[in-house]
């Protein structure tokens, strides 16, 4: 190919007819060979230069077009009519660069015309988060032809506005978009208006049909790099969490705005409510005559005004500080020092929203008004692109959420708000709507005071730069945590499931209850022959072991495992296809979680072994475990596993001590084995014998249980040998099941009348060592040597262990 070969098929908007031959003589004196469509309505008859009716620009029939049209290596698209002045090798160091970097996209800084003077335009790097519509290349952008042709060829869906937009989603998805950050061309400047006035055309009423077409789009990129955030995965709140003196805080950090703080403190103190309210007033060390100001309230209790002995604190920072205070109410709600609300009942209205909607942070609406309160374009700003179902989606795309902002307290503590001056809300808002309901109320509730003093009125280049870059940032971080959310939602770790226990305490106060109180519970020692068995004094677990498991009682209740009769507050989530996680709400430890089968299947655990060892293979801080149908199971009619967090259970937390030495002696199979220590074992000084299990993966663990399985003794009624079973996961990747078989449900003294009655029903649980006594009395007087007779009594002799040996031989 020869230098002057064409490399790039140029597509210029129509803008004059003495611009565009300037613009033409420009072209043919790059050091690269170059052909030009001229692109409009009407067609001009220009020598050297093609016409494509490719209009409008934006539109994804225009894209289509140019891509028929464009046969270089690369294409050069001006995406705005504007004039445009080239450098000598403007065109040269695009192709060089492309050709260095690979990019799909590349776009460099430029100069601003203005006045027969240039003034430097840097734009900012492209991130994974730089979703906004509106981002800023420049009128000037070099792609990789056959991006353009691979986008073509994708059948994109039509679009009039967003096809631009829609095709630099694809070229992300395709490869880098890659910033030069050298001024290689000018553009005379048409918009003059200043950056105050500029940040609300995304909300502005007119653009609406634009911004339909540009949430589409971003939806669809979401879907495609699995970051969109399915609605019904949406958590509740539990509002009643917490004690507070006051039902609502009204937070404003502030600083020297001596002008305006006292109108911000005065439309709050004017509220009319039916809940006790305040305003926290934090002064960010200003120097100005605004404390003194702040000062004129100080004999109004309902005002709290606090300065941070930090000095390092941002807008961000001082949330943090009112927030975590003592003084903070159930709901903080925002006021900007230079705002105003707009009439007496804004605090009531959010706080019945909350109620109404039980969401976790509520966004209203405000007005934009001049100082004397007269209303200024576009007036209303409503954010009415957020919608139930897609509105956490497109906050990913849009450049803010609107206000005024409202929080739950406890959520707001307990996630944090970033310690900076721009930006802090729009990130905890995108962080709550990854989880959590925002609910919205599209009526005015605030008067936002455009004014020389806003901080964002009049912004240099490099400064909305810095600013958009920090909320590319955020969104990138966010758009990061969904796509490994959705990544982690069915896929079953151990991440997602503390997160879901946690989710459970927000949102089921009776379990929450039941949590705390465990931490509290009382534990006594009870050691036997070096082995360090425990007592757990836990009344609420009454419920499971004085239950009645007989046929007639079970047929007369409802099945608490099943998802019909499970409290609403319960929440579910899906396991291994199968199963349905949740929260035992009566828990003896920490983490403690009940896995019944989806359908309704006596339990019975020959069919469902192999799931319990790929439970334990892929949650190795847990301990999993099995109560058969006579063996501490309060729902033997449905099949259900339970686990709960490793290292409270002896027999598992004191396995490696337990198995020094000769304690296992290996009963199966007797031939060699690629891992010696594998196969079948039976524990000998523990309290009492039982079989352990030592495998290297769940298919293993299937196998040599069911050998097991087949020599243990049936019991007709129940249709399995009576067993407890123990799964979990050892440091050495070693999965290890500790096969119980029982002779006995219940002991003797169980069924006692007198002082020899002890309210013990042994599961998994006791029999790993951890005795649980709901009854005080009990707690009180259990020795060691009675309960290691309890678990004798209840379990095989060493001579039962044997002829399940010699079945096995």
């Amino acid at each position: 190919m020869t230098e002057q070969a064409t490399q790039i098929d140029c597509f210029f908007p129509w803008t004059t007819q003495s611009h565009v031959q300037k613009l033409l003589n420009s072209l043919h004196s790059q050091s690269i060979g170059t052909r030009t469509w001229l692109m409009g309505t009407q067609q001009a008859d220009i020598e050297d230069a093609q016409w494509i009716a490719a209009t409008p620009l934006t539109s994804t029939q225009a894209l289509l077009d140019i891509a028929a049209a464009a046969q270089a290596p690369y294409t050069l698209l001006c995406t705005q009519p504007v004039n445009i002045c080239l450098q000598a090798r403007t065109l040269h160091r695009l192709v060089q660069t492309a050709r260095d970097t690979h990019a799909a996209w590349l776009y460099t800084d430029y100069y601003d015309m203005v006045n027969d003077g240039h003034a430097a335009h840097p734009v900012i790097e492209y991130q994974e988060g730089s979703l906004r519509d509106d981002f800023d290349f420049g009128p000037l952008i070099l792609l990789r032809t056959d991006t353009l042709k691979a986008f073509a060829d994708s059948q994109p869906t039509q679009y009039l506005h967003a096809g631009i937009y829609q095709l630099r989603l694809f070229a992300s998805r395709q490869g880098k978009l890659f910033h030069l950050n050298e001024l290689l061309y000018s553009v005379e400047k048409l918009d003059f208006r200043q950056s105050g006035e500029k940040q609300f055309d995304y909300v502005n009423p007119n653009n609406r049909a634009v911004q339909i077409e540009m949430e589409q789009a971003c939806t669809e990129h979401l879907k495609e790099i699995g970051a969109w955030i399915d609605p019904d995965s949406i958590q509740a709140v539990d509002l009643r969490a917490g004690h507070f003196n006051h039902e609502a805080s009204v937070i404003i950090p502030v600083r020297n705005r001596k002008r305006t703080i006292a109108d911000a403190i005065s439309s709050v103190l004017e509220q009319k409510t039916d809940f006790p309210f305040n305003v926290i007033v934090v002064n960010n060390h200003s120097t100005d005559g605004t404390q003194a100001a702040i000062e004129q309230f100080k004999d109004c209790p309902q005002v709290v005004h606090l300065i941070p002995e930090s000095k390092d604190l941002g807008i961000g920072g001082c949330w943090d500080y009112a927030v975590c205070s003592p003084w903070c109410g159930r709901f903080a709600i925002q006021l900007d020092s230079d705002d105003i609300y707009s009439g007496t009942d804004t605090l009531q209205r959010i706080v019945d929203t909350f109620y109404k909607e039980q969401a976790a942070m509520i966004v209203g609406s405000y007005k934009l008004v001049d100082f004397q309160l007269n209303t200024l374009p576009p007036g209303l700003i409503d954010h009415k692109e957020w919608t139930e179902q897609n509105g956490r989606n497109n906050a990913l795309r849009i450049n803010g959420l609107g206000a005024p902002r409202a929080f739950f307290t406890p959520l707001l503590r307990q996630l944090g708000m970033p310690n900076t001056s721009y930006g802090e809300d729009y990130a905890i808002g995108l962080r709550i709507s990854r989880q959590w309901r925002i609910g919205r109320i599209y009526e005015e509730l605030y008067l936002c005071r455009r004014w020389e003093g806003n901080s964002d009125a009049a912004l240099s280049v490099e400064k909305q730069n810095k600013n958009n870059f920090y909320k590319d940032q955020i969104r990138t971080i966010e758009l990061h945590a969904r796509q490994h959310l959705n990544r982690t939602r069915d896929t079953l770790n151990e991440e997602r499931v503390d997160l879901f226990f946690d989710s459970q305490q927000t949102t089921w106060p009776e379990f929450r209850k039941n949590v705390e109180a465990l931490s509290k519970v009382q534990i006594k020692p009870l050691p036997v022959n070096g082995i360090d068995m425990a007592a757990q004094f836990n009344p609420a677990r009454i419920v499971s072991t004085g239950a009645k498991v007989d046929k007639s009682s079970i047929s007369l209740r409802k099945c608490f495992l099943c998802q019909e009769n499970q409290p609403q507050e319960q929440q579910r989530m899906d396991i291994l296809g199968k199963y349905h996680l949740c929260v035992n709400p009566y828990p003896i430890l920490k983490h403690h979680f009940t896995l019944p089968l989806k359908e309704h299947q006596p339990q019975q655990i020959l069919p469902y072994i192999g799931d319990m060892a790929k439970l334990a293979e892929a949650l190795p801080n847990y301990i999993i475990f099995y109560n058969g149908p006579k063996c501490g199971a309060s729902a033997p009619d449905h099949m259900h596993f339970q686990l709960g967090l490793k290292g409270q259970i002896p027999l598992q937390r004191d396995w490696q001590a337990l198995t020094e030495g000769d304690s296992l002696q290996k009963v199966f199979p007797h031939h060699p084995t690629p891992h010696p220590g594998h196969g079948i074992h039976v524990m000998k000084n523990f309290i009492y014998p039982l079989f352990a299990i030592r495998v290297c993966d769940s298919h293993c663990a299937e196998r040599m249980f069911t050998q097991l399985y087949r020599v243990l003794p049936m019991d007709e009624e129940s249709g399995e040998p009576n067993m407890n079973v123990l799964c979990w996961k050892e440091r050495n990747k070693e999965l290890i099941l500790c096969v119980i078989p029982r002779s006995k449900h219940r002991p003797d003294c169980y069924f006692k009348n007198n002082n020899e009655h002890y309210c013990i029903s042994p599961g998994s649980v006791d029999m790993g060592g951890l005795i649980i006594t709901p009854m005080e009395e009990d707690f009180k007087r259990l020795t060691a040597e009675k309960a290691e007779q309890i678990l004798q009594e209840v379990t095989f002799t060493q001579e039962q262990i044997q002829e399940c040996i010699q079945k096995m031989r």
